[in-house]
């Protein structure tokens, strides 16, 4: 339905016999509220409201169609210094967020860096320059997987949580990351300052028991702060078995809660014994494909796991699956889209969960490639000038000579259909009008 439909209804229903007869009566119709101009502009922002319903957000998120578009890739920089001036060799590039504007930070597994860097974009969210590469040590040596922005109340909370103090000092524009590393495993708040640990997030029990170099290689925070999402990379000992040619794995979506910053107030003392307890660790059985077809090339088994998450809201979330193999071609990628926010909860689940195929959630395919790289990182970036949103991605060269890259993809809405209900009423409203003028017409 076009703006020019919207205007024929107008002029339908405001320069009928009926509109005109009723509202020229200045005994019937002395208020404001029904002059004959008040009377159009009242009826002109109600079609246009309406119209207006079916291109809103909601009605959009009902029936969108979405699908990653990719845009291009960059080589980073194979070394950076960090606040020493020392020359840091930068490789195996494992996850990346963003931090607003141009800024982004990346975790480099097996290490004890994060690398910040700035990231020029197209219009289209295609990756044309980056710079400002800085490196920062991070008090703990990990095999770090993902990075995700830490909210500042959840960073205050671990701070006063850590040093039993009621008031925190600190500078205000200190920035804060939450880490993910699956070799002990645990899920770590660091500063961005000065590379400090700040505290741990709980993870549940099952979390613990994984394959080595197989545990939690996903981190992604709800945009409204209160909760983090991360996962094993493939199944744990318990729950089914890894992939395989042929064969996929089932992996947990976990989510976790995030302490906030809220003390007791000293007149309150009693206030946190009333609160009710943290609500557990929300989980969700996710299966990976498969890992891809291939030629072999030399010897060796495939491998295909969950590499990424990016939490759009609610629940929604983006899943970057990875394959390797021991062929042509090396590596494959693959994005999905899922609710996991409406899946059954199977945190209580102790073992089998690959057997639970009523509990997987379903997942839609956006966008697959292989790129010839090995996609590790995905994160959320940017509002495009094109009205899409960003997708960043990052490649971990792998120690195999292959240089790093930072890809762009974004996230695109196909155009939104006009709902069938809003088109009827305002079919009816000028089919009245027409039919009402036509019975006061002299």
């Amino acid at each position: 339905m076009g703006c020019k439909h919207i205007f024929l209804a107008w002029e339908l229903l405001t320069r009928t016999a009926c509109a005109r007869t009723l509202f020229s009566q200045p005994v019937l119709f002395q208020p404001v509220l029904f002059q004959p101009l008040v009377f159009q502009s009242i009826v002109t922002w109600t079609l246009l409201g309406w119209v207006g319903l079916a291109w809103s957000p909601a009605a959009r998120a009902a029936g969108e169609d979405l699908k990653a578009v990719f845009q291009g890739m960059l080589a980073l920089p194979d070394h950076a210094d960090d606040a020493d001036g020392n020359s840091v060799e930068i490789t195996g590039l494992s996850g990346v967020a963003w931090l607003g504007d141009d800024r982004y930070v990346a975790a480099m597994d097996n290490s004890q860096y994060l690398v910040l860097f700035r990231l020029a974009l197209s219009q289209t969210g295609k990756p044309l320059a980056v710079d400002s590469l800085r490196v920062v040590k991070l008090s703990q040596r990990h095999d770090y997987e993902d990075v995700a922005p830490c909210p500042a109340p959840v960073a205050r909370a671990m701070q006063r949580e850590r040093r039993g103090a009621r008031d925190v000092k600190g500078k205000e524009d200190e920035q804060f990351v939450l880490v993910c590393e699956e070799d002990t495993p645990a899920v770590r708040a660091f500063s961005l300052a000065d590379g400090r640990m700040l505290d741990a997030v709980a993870l549940p029990e099952n979390m613990l028991t994984r394959w080595p170099n197989r545990g939690l290689e996903s981190l992604a925070l709800e945009p409204d702060g209160r909760f983090v999402w991360t996962a094993n990379e493939e199944a744990l000992p318990g729950d089914g078995p890894s992939a395989a040619e042929g064969n996929g794995t089932v992996v947990r979506l976990t989510r976790l809660s995030l302490p906030a910053d809220d003390p007791p107030l000293p007149f309150d003392r009693l206030r946190s014994r009333r609160e009710p307890p943290a609500a557990a660790a929300f989980q969700a059985a996710y299966r990976v494909d498969p890992p891809h077809s291939f030629v072999r090339v030399f010897a060796g088994q495939p491998l295909s796991g969950l590499s990424a998450l990016v939490a759009l809201g609610r629940g929604q979330l983006l899943a970057l699956e990875r394959s390797g193999a021991p062929g042509l071609p090396p590596f494959a990628s693959r994005m999905y889209l899922l609710d996991a926010g409406s899946a059954v909860d199977v945190s209580a689940v102790e073992r089998d969960l690959a057997s639970r195929k009523e509990a997987i959630v379903e997942k839609r395919l956006l966008w697959k490639d292989s790129l010839g790289i090995n996609l590790e990182g995905l994160c959320l970036g940017p509002l495009l000038a094109d009205g899409n949103r960003g997708l960043i991605a990052i490649a971990d060269n792998g120690g195999i000579g292959t240089p790093n890259q930072v890809v762009g993809l974004s996230l695109v809405a196909a155009p939104p259909a006009v709902k069938p209900a809003v088109l009827g009423a305002v079919a009816a409203l000028v089919a009245i009008a027409l039919l009402v003028g036509r019975l006061t017409s002299p």
